[in-house]
């Protein structure tokens, strides 16, 4: 069936998602080695192709933050904790190729979580972290 539209496109229409699919199914494989249910998790396709998983647990460092692994299609994998205005804050990198496997990513994520080996960073800002100076009460 070909439906005319009365006029030309100037853009190739791209229905082919294979990889989309792909990136989600890389997604839900990691998911999966961390024994997660994934349904706090999300894969965006634009304007780059990353990932958010939120993690269970805390780190000791940052005890009151939520944690999560967030990928990017070209820098890989990161654990980050959210500041106190819900931004992310990258705390610790997986080095080397931006798309291990599944199973490379767990036993990574299991050992900053677990063993607390947080790499320190350069340029970290953790001024959001900082609590609010609390006015004095006292008279």
């Amino acid at each position: 069936m070909t439906i005319d539209f009365g006029f030309d496109f100037p853009f190739d229409i791209d229905f082919d998602d294979s990889a989309a699919l792909e990136v989600q199914r890389y997604v839900r494989d990691v998911v999966s080695k961390l024994g997660l249910s994934g349904d706090s998790s999300c894969v965006e396709m634009t304007p780059r192709v990353n990932a958010y998983v939120a993690l269970d647990g805390r780190l000791t460092n940052f005890p009151e933050h939520y944690v999560a692994l967030v990928w990017h299609e070209q820098s890989g994998w990161s654990v980050a904790v959210e500041d106190r205005l819900g931004e992310l804050v990258e705390v610790a990198r997986l080095d080397g190729d931006p798309r291990p496997a599944p199973a490379v990513v767990a036993a990574w994520v299991e050992r900053v979580l677990h063993e607390e080996q947080v790499r320190e960073q350069v340029n970290r800002d953790f001024a959001a972290f900082v609590p609010a100076q609390r006015a004095n009460v006292l008279s």
